[in-house]
């Protein structure tokens, strides 16, 4: 079943816009459940009890994991599709994870029926999808339409974020920076050890694919 269970229950903490905010002393946000879902994530990949403490504490005391970067390398990399994306399962030396996805396209008639909306494809456009990405406490989304044929992000919206350790978000920017980029930043106020840092999503559609990075 792989991430259903995890996208679900992340819906469940935030919706577009929204933020899941844990308490700033790590005693309460032990029991927090946004550290729940997370353990649950680095879990179900494969994370030892050990590894998930010791990466949460981490996080809470202002350090960032490997997988907050999609420039980090990776020591092993899963690539697999759901019927709802294709999936990039990495996962980094110091233990932590990222999970990157596309939305698939609805394809067949109910694409022209009336009514129906959701990523769609039309020869090599791909329209109001979804691109997402996830390390246990930190998510990003937002949708877009975009051309592999002419390498063109054509449209972006609907901005969504979960940031764990965070005493406030903001979106700051969700665009086109470039014509082949679509790209969000959100700017939180950590808060267990209080600085302020800049998360941001991006999609590139270059030579005729389409890729995913992210960063914090």
């Amino acid at each position: 079943m792989k991430m259903k269970g995890i996208f679900a229950a992340l819906a469940a903490m935030a919706t577009t816009g929204a933020l899941a905010l844990l308490p700033s002393l790590p005693a309460e946000a032990a029991e927090d459940p946004a550290i729940a879902t997370a353990k649950g994530f680095l879990s179900q990949y494969g994370a030892s009890q050990t590894v998930q403490d010791r990466l949460i504490a981490s996080y809470l005391a202002g350090e960032q994991w490997d997988s907050m970067s999609s420039a980090a390398e990776a020591v092993s990399v899963e690539k697999y599709t759901e019927a709802d994306g294709d999936y990039t399962v990495n996962t980094y030396r110091d233990g932590s994870i990222s999970v990157s996805r596309f939305e698939i396209p609805k394809v067949g008639d109910a694409l022209n029926k009336p009514g129906i909306s959701g990523c769609s494809v039309s020869g090599t456009s791909r329209n109001n999808c979804k691109v997402d990405m996830w390390v246990g406490l930190v998510s990003l989304s937002f949708y877009a339409s975009y051309n592999l044929n002419n390498n063109t992000v054509t449209n972006t919206y609907g901005a969504g974020w979960s940031i764990g350790g965070a005493c406030s978000a903001n979106l700051v920017y969700l665009g086109r920076p470039a014509s082949n980029i679509g790209r969000m930043d959100v700017s939180a106020q950590m808060c267990g050890i209080p600085y302020s840092t800049t998360f941001w999503l991006q999609l590139t559609v270059r030579s005729g694919s389409a890729a995913v990075s992210w960063s914090s």
